[in-house]
């Protein structure tokens, strides 16, 4: 497994987009200090807290435009990798933290110290992780649509072709199938059986648990669907669906067995 601080990482971008970003990261600073009042913000009072806490908030985000679309654009394009990326975003951080303090120094009339000082670059730190966490995972989600939409390669056909591992919610009766293989799922008390296909050819497999954990281990695909509170059938099968919403049943290639779709799932069922 390759090690994650090393994978490439470039943030990518309108200005636009960039600058809406960077206001709301303000915006969150503003907020989160105005609602929690942490630092002895608590004991000012209520007009003191909004302009003081606006004023953190207006300078986050003046710092990191500043760092964006200053600093930035004059760097290697490069090179850029998750691990230096976090270095760089603790450089923000930093920066933003010493502006902070600058700040904080003539609001309340405070003299130098190296203590607090570091001490505001803490709470920097600390603060912005959530926000930053966050556009981390955006980034990474919106890489991986990227890539399959570029790829033509539809989300659910990656965990199409995964052979899946089935128990129904008991580890001594494993049972691993490809989901392509399955054509539905039933349960009789504590059994469960999965009919599969094999050679056009259905064939019978039971085993001991429950259909909701079965249901549970099929989840990431979504061509399984719950039709009933006895089956689990793969959409990809139906032939054809008869009667209406009050005695719906549907009828499934390769097996002559017509399977009951019950009220709630009537409307969902589709053969596309």
């Amino acid at each position: 497994m390759k090690n994650p601080f090393t994978q490439p990482y470039r943030e990518t971008g309108t200005r636009k987009g960039n600058i809406y970003s960077i206001i709301a990261f303000g915006l969150f600073i503003f907020l989160f200090l105005f609602i929690f009042k942490p630092f002895g913000l608590y004991q000012l009072k209520l007009l003191q807290t909004l302009l003081i806490t606006l004023g953190f908030g207006a300078i986050t985000s003046f710092m990191i435009m500043v760092i964006k679309f200053l600093i930035e654009p004059i760097l290697p394009a490069k090179g850029w990798t998750l691990g230096k990326h976090i270095l760089w975003d603790l450089v923000i951080a930093s920066s933003i933290g010493t502006a902070n303090y600058a700040y904080m120094s003539i609001v309340f009339s405070i003299p130098f110290s190296v203590k607090y000082l570091l001490y505001s670059i803490w709470i920097a730190w600390l603060v912005g992780f959530i926000p930053v966490t966050i556009s981390y995972i955006i980034y990474y989600n919106r890489q991986y649509r990227n890539a399959l939409k570029e790829a033509d390669i539809p989300v659910e056909k990656i965990f199409w072709d995964e052979e899946v591992r089935l128990t129904a919610g008991n580890e001594k009766n494993e049972m691993k199938v490809n989901p392509r293989e399955i054509l539905y799922i039933c349960s009789n008390d504590n059994y469960v059986t999965i009919v599969t296909l094999k050679d056009n050819s259905p064939g019978k497999t039971t085993i001991r648990g429950t259909l909701m954990s079965a249901e549970e281990e099929l989840s990431r695909n979504t061509r399984f669907m719950r039709c009933h509170k006895c089956y689990i059938i793969n959409l990809d099968y139906v032939e054809k669906v008869t009667g209406n919403s009050q005695n719906m049943k549907v009828k499934l290639r390769h097996t002559d067995e017509l399977i009951p779709v019950s009220r709630a799932k009537a409307g969902l069922l589709s053969v596309n």
